[in-house]
This record gives structure tokens, sequence and C-alpha cells, in this order.
């Protein structure tokens, strides 16, 4: 288990590389209207059924605003004209305009997740795409060992989609449910919780990053599999060169780098 987890981590580097390699750190870090508009078009958008347009619609209207956030849902409106799905849509969240993100770097350098994760809560913003933004903020950063290996800190940038629940569901037996008390902060349901405890506590125990575990199960999953049931039957084998042979056959065709920025 342990050489399959340092397999993950290694495969995690790909994903830094093919996605997070163009961002600017400095800017993010002090820039406020570049922060929102990656942090809009980058994770908060990254749910199934949220369209494309969203995430083009919402760095058109933050580009176009003319000094202060607050009309930011009026530009979103103008530049997409139907099905806006004001429940679920950050850009239409009146408190979008308290989004500060090099506030929430500042907090994600000292190791301060929960803060940091705190001032991300923003309509169609859950435990998902904040733990997403914050995975790749604390690797952007290079802040990871200010988390001093504490599991729970950890469940604060552990996002766990459809290909990582499976993951954990195959990798992570016999890995004991935490005790509820207190847990209801994170905003996980139990399954989401026990699939991001286990990955934690394996990664940490193969002495590798949780993070570049959960980035490398994405993208092998994502980008070299995306069947549930051939994912099942690859992790089931235990064997890291079955998964590297499968990884060679898609020589040519990962993502190698970002396509904007």
């Amino acid at each position: 288990m342990h050489k399959l987890f340092r397999w993950f981590a290694r495969c995690g580097e790909s994903y830094v590389h093919a996605y997070l390699s163009r961002i600017d750190v400095r800017r993010l870090a002090i820039d406020r209207t570049y922060g929102l508009k990656l942090f809009l078009f980058v994770w908060a958008y990254e749910r199934n059924g949220a369209p494309r347009a969203y995430r083009i619609a919402a760095v058109k209207a933050v580009s176009s605003l003319n000094g202060s956030v607050r009309h930011l849902a009026d530009r979103f409106e103008k530049f997409r004209a139907k099905k806006l799905n004001p429940k679920a849509n950050p850009a239409l969240d009146p408190r979008i305009g308290a989004i500060d993100i090099p506030a929430v770097v500042r907090l994600v350098r000292t190791g301060a997740l929960e803060e940091a994760f705190s001032k991300l809560a923003i309509r169609g913003v859950g435990h998902k795409l904040r733990a997403f933004f914050l995975r790749d903020l604390v690797t952007l950063l290079k802040s990871e060992s200010n988390l001093d290996r504490n599991p729970q800190t950890y469940l604060w940038c552990q996002p766990i989609d459809v290909w990582v629940r499976v993951a954990a569901e195959e990798l992570c037996h016999g890995i004991v449910d935490p005790a509820p008390r207190g847990w209801g902060r994170f905003g996980l349901s139990r399954a989401d919780r026990v699939a991001a405890w286990g990955l934690v506590q394996l990664a940490l125990d193969a002495r590798v990053s949780p993070l570049r575990v959960n980035q490398g199960i994405w993208y092998f999953s994502s980008n070299v599999v995306a069947d549930e049931p051939r994912l099942r039957s690859l992790l089931r084998r235990g064997d890291p060169h079955q998964l590297a042979a499968e990884l060679a056959l898609m020589k040519g065709f990962l993502p190698a780098r970002p396509t904007w920025g």
C-alpha cells in the first residue's frame, strides 16, 4: 500500500506541472482582482453540471468592473444571459465582495487552514471546492511543512470528488472512522470524511504528501482511466507497475501544461 501511495504522490507532480505551472504566485499574494478572477476561473465552478460559460462570464465580469465588486452579479448576468443558477452560483452571491484571496494566501502561508477555509464561504462552494483551492494553494506556496503533519489540518485541503472517493474505497480498508464530535465544521458527509481521513492517514504513514497523493489520484483517474469499473480493477491489483503501464499507454495525450495564463 505504501508503494501505491508513493506512486500516486509522484503522479501528483504531473498534476502540479500540468495545471498549476502558469499561476503567478507573487501576484496572487498581492492582487485582489487577479486572485478573484483566478479563484472563479480555476476552482469555484469545478463541479458537475456547472457550464464552462460560468467561469468565462465570471472572469469577464470581474475584468469589466470599475472599482466595487458589489456590481459583479449585474456584470455576470450581462455576459451570461440565461440559466444563471442563482442558488449555487458564487458570482451571484452578495458575499463575493468579501472574498479576499491575498488574505487567504497570508493565512495559508502560516498553516491557518481552518480560518482560510472559513473565508471562502460563498454560495455553491462547499467543502470539495474550498478544499480543492486550499490544496493547490498550499502547493503553490510550498507551505505544507506548516501543517505539522496534523491529520485534522489536512482535512481542510483534501477535496473528495468521485475519483478520489472511489480510490479511497479501494485503498483505505480498515481505517477507523473518526469520532463525529466537532467534525461537522468540515461540512463533509460521513462517506467523504472517512475517505479523506483514510487517504491522509495512509499518505502520512507512507511518508508522502497527502496533497500530492490526492492530486495524483485525480490526475491518473481523470486523464488515464475515466471509467469507474476499470479504476477499481486497477486499484484492486495493488501493483504500481500496472498503474505505470496504464499511464504509459496515454503518452502524448496527457495534459502537460495549462492552456491559459
